[in-house]
């Protein structure tokens, strides 16, 4: 498995997700059948979604032309509207492609020093550990605070 140094900006979700976006379109073009990669959400956080941080993990092939293509942490409620939108962007884009999505939890200590410096060994084991996941999760307006949610 071929894997690229994280995209983006850690806490920067609008720019990790420009990041994504790019490196993603150059994918589409070179292998228009998606049909086989998935979209996997890193996260540190259990059944706390409504202060979740996410990256993103984008498997493209399959076998020794496998890819993995690995963002910053930056998506998701820890980082704010900004970091919602941008989660609710890439889950969408990734239903559009036909991308299975999926979910991952690692203690804070692994999920910090795999996102720094992945190596294929330790990408595997996050891809096995990984559980499927309904996109809607990731993509219904969280409630506000004053909703009485916190």
């Amino acid at each position: 498995m071929k894997i690229a140094d994280p995209l983006g900006t850690p806490g920067a979700p609008q720019d990790t997700w420009q990041a994504m976006q790019r490196r993603l379109d150059e994918a589409d073009q070179k292998q228009p059948d998606m049909q086989r990669a998935r979209l996997i959400l890193v996260t540190d956080r259990q059944g706390d979604r409504l202060h979740a941080g996410y990256a993103a993990l984008v498997t493209l092939g399959q076998g020794e032309g496998e890819t993995a293509v690995l963002s910053a942490p930056a998506f998701g409620p820890r980082y704010g509207e900004a970091g919602q939108q941008a989660l609710t962007e890439l889950v969408r884009w990734a239903e559009q492609a036909g991308l299975a999505t999926r979910e991952t939890v690692l203690s804070s200590g692994d999920y910090q020093r795999v996102l720094a410096e992945p190596d294929a060994q330790e990408v595997a084991a996050l891809i096995a550990a990984s559980n499927p996941a309904d996109p809607a999760i990731y993509t219904t307006p969280l409630p506000k605070p004053e909703d009485g949610w916190s």
